[in-house]
């Protein structure tokens, strides 16, 4: 038998939602680090990922976690990047990078749980260097947002990049 998909969630969740991926982006493109940690879960689990190509008939089950992992980290480790980004001490980011976000195709549904949504959306990001180096990353996003008192907090992500080599020599950036 078929499992059915949950019903939608009310349109008042999904553009509270929506709205705070858009506010994410912002907080992040202007570097309020301090903002952005502020929209996490304290058990927040953010992970990014790169693809492993296989052939269409390659049916093996997907790898593990570990192989092609960039970073595991909860709460306290972006905490730690945060405070590494505000410490003056990352070169490649001093002056800043110009950076810009740009949220799409977001899709709001419900979770098991009555306080939990997961969204599906994609991210474009524009990075360009001092160096006069640009870069275009995109990235398919799986997020699990709960809400806790008046807000909508990320609960986790899991960030899938649409590239097979790493396009840059450092990620400093958030997803």
């Amino acid at each position: 038998m078929l499992d059915r998909p949950l019903a939608p969630p009310p349109v008042e969740v999904i553009v509270a939602v929506t709205q705070a991926l858009h506010r994410e982006a912002r907080l992040l493109d202007n570097e309020d680090f301090e903002g952005w940690l502020a929209m996490l879960g304290k058990d927040v689990s953010y992970r990014l990922e790169l693809k492993s190509r296989r052939f269409r008939a390659d049916r093996s089950p997907p790898l593990p976690l570990g192989p092609g992992v960039i970073f595991n980290e909860d709460l306290g480790r972006l905490k730690m990047r945060v405070d590494r980004l505000k410490s003056g001490f990352v070169w490649a980011e001093d002056p800043p990078n110009y950076i810009r976000r740009a949220v799409s195709n977001v899709e709001v549904l419900a979770n098991q749980a009555d306080n939990e949504v997961r969204v599906h959306s994609v991210l474009v990001m524009h990075r360009n260097r001092i160096d006069g180096t640009t870069r275009l990353l995109t990235a398919g996003r799986t997020d699990r947002w709960r809400s806790e008192g008046s807000c909508w907090l990320l609960a986790s992500r899991d960030i899938v990049l649409d590239h097979s080599v790493m396009p840059d020599s450092n990620l400093n950036a958030f997803f």
